[in-house]
């Protein structure tokens, strides 16, 4: 990808905090003395009172759901005019609009008070290690005593808090509707600072409209989800859209990411505050010297335009020190002191399904992770590869999931064949695909160079029982989930639960003292 295309997406002079849409929708309601309870886009929620927005989605067209909506009591209906006319039998309040969707995060907004005017707001975009810097922020920010969450892959997070958050949806970034209220439960429980996963494709989808961004942090860019936007060039600028914010105070970027050196030069010529950072440029506003890594952790010297200090953790893995970085630039660019920032992120943990250690009670290197695209494989396996001891072994068991990029595939085995020993292919969620096909496209012909185990509950115990003590485990791909996603149904599965079973059967004399060697 080329800068000038960044330059020219640029010039569209998009803002996804422009709530002028939402006023317009708002004054036209008032007009049709219409007072609307809530907010629906889906026939099965919506209450009496409720605005339903009906539009076309990823799977389903909501408008083919108006008559579902109105016989539930809905006051008004917003529908997409583009391809429908309306139904002269439904006798009720109607508007049609262009772009629906944008519209409606930014009505929501206003709808719920613009609950992100006041709040400090920092979204995070990027291929890989946005759950593990929304999470780092918020817990960075708790432990400075700031009332924080995070919004995203594991839901909402508020460190010492919790509320009923039933309403929000299950993707990375929840829709335009269960984003806006959200937003307005954390304002109304204290919650100041929200960090906040952004996809390329609640971008896309204008899920963001109507939030108004104070700090966009972008963390790399890589190999996925080109069956939905089609080139990786329509990929990327599917990311840059979050520093188009006109609430943005600054873009903290990655410039040891090719996109990223060319996003930052962009961002700079049209005079946004950008502080770049990165674990092998001199050059960055945020760079490291004297790192060492180790199975104990990390420790490097942080050099910034605040000051500079030595930081030790018990995380390791060199990108997870570029992870360290970034959540390191969204505080100070937050108004957090250097040195308090700096032990903040001293203090931090490796999040849920993030090179999650399963097994120190038994004296086993078995972790979890999330990794599940090539680029992410490779990162995650070649980490615990420098870390093995003589005659140790990495042993990854992986997939990949049903009805998404296929094109990446055969890339996850080849990452995966670099750099483990032995490589167990297995089912992720297959969704709709059949497994066999899949792990077809994964070995790319070459199946003999993989163990292939289709029950995933099988490839994890073969993998514990072909491991000896110095081997290290890395069971890939689903992280946190906590189901197998089959045909449309979530079948129960956890990866952590599983391994723990089957440690736990090979060591039932263990008394329980942990492996303080390792961590």
């Amino acid at each position: 990808m080329t800068a000038s295309a960044i330059e020219r997406f640029f010039q569209s002079g998009l803002s996804g905090a422009n709530i002028n849409n939402g006023n317009n929708l708002k004054q036209k309601l008032s007009e049709l003395k219409v007072a609307p309870t809530g907010l629906s886009n889906d026939s099965r929620f919506t209450k009496k009172g409720d605005i339903f927005f009906a539009y076309p989605g990823s799977n389903q067209d909501g408008r083919t759901h108006i008559s579902e909506a109105i016989e539930k009591g809905c006051s008004v209906v917003i529908w997409e005019r583009d391809g429908w006319v309306w139904n002269a039998n439904h006798q009720l309040p109607n508007m049609g609009f262009n772009n629906v969707r944008a519209l409606m995060g930014e009505f929501a907004a206003l709808f719920y008070g613009d609950p992100t005017n006041g709040m400090h707001v920092l979204g995070v975009t990027g291929t890989n290690g946005k759950t593990t810097c929304v999470n780092w922020l918020a817990e960075a920010f708790f432990l400075l005593g700031r009332d924080s969450a995070c919004i995203g892959t594991l839901g909402l997070n508020i460190p010492g808090k919790k509320i009923d958050v039933s309403h929000c949806d299950t993707r990375t970034t929840p829709d335009a509707l269960a984003l806006q209220r959200t937003f307005k439960d954390l304002t109304e429980s204290g919650v100041s600072c929200v960090s906040i996963e952004v996809s390329s494709h609640a971008l896309t989808q204008n899920r963001l409209n109507g939030t108004r961004v104070n700090v966009a942090i972008f963390t790399n860019l890589s190999h996925d989800h080109l069956d939905y936007h089609g080139t990786f060039e329509l990929y990327g600028l599917a990311k840059a859209q979050l520093f188009l914010f006109d609430t943005l105070s600054y873009a903290v970027i990655n410039i040891d990411d090719n996109f990223g050196t060319d996003l930052a030069a962009s961002l700079k010529r049209k005079d946004k505050r950008v502080i770049t950072y990165s674990t092998a440029k001199k050059n960055a506003d945020i760079h490291v010297s004297q790192l060492a890594l180790s199975i104990d952790g990390s420790k490097f010297s942080v050099v910034t335009p605040w000051g500079s200090k030595e930081i030790k953790s018990h995380i390791f893995g060199e990108f997870n020190v570029s992870n360290m970085l970034a959540v390191l630039g969204g505080l100070l660019c937050s108004g957090v002191d250097f040195l308090k920032a700096c032990d903040a992120i001293g203090d931090l943990r490796h999040s849920e399904g993030r090179l999650q250690r399963v097994g120190e009670k038994y004296n086993r290197r078995v972790y979890i992770d999330y990794a599940h695209t090539p680029a992410a494989l490779s990162l995650v396996l070649s980490t615990l590869k420098s870390l093995l001891s003589s005659n140790g072994r990495v042993i990854t068991v992986f997939g990949a999931g049903g009805d998404r990029d296929k094109d990446k595939r055969v890339l996850m085995g080849r990452a995966v064949l670099e750099f483990s020993h032995i490589a167990i292919v297995t089912t992720d969620n297959p969704r709709y695909e059949t497994p066999e096909k899949i792990i077809e496209q994964v070995t790319g012909g070459n199946e003999s160079q993989f163990l292939v185990e289709l029950d995933r509950r099988s490839a994890i115990f073969r993998a514990i029982e072909l491991a000896n003590k110095n081997d290290i485990i890395c069971i890939a791909g689903k992280g946190h989930e906590k189901y197998q996603d089959v045909c449309g149904e979530r079948i129960p599965f956890d990866d952590y639960a599983v391994a723990e079973e089957y440690l736990k059967k090979l060591h039932p004399d263990s008394n329980g003292h942990q492996d303080c060697t390792h961590v």
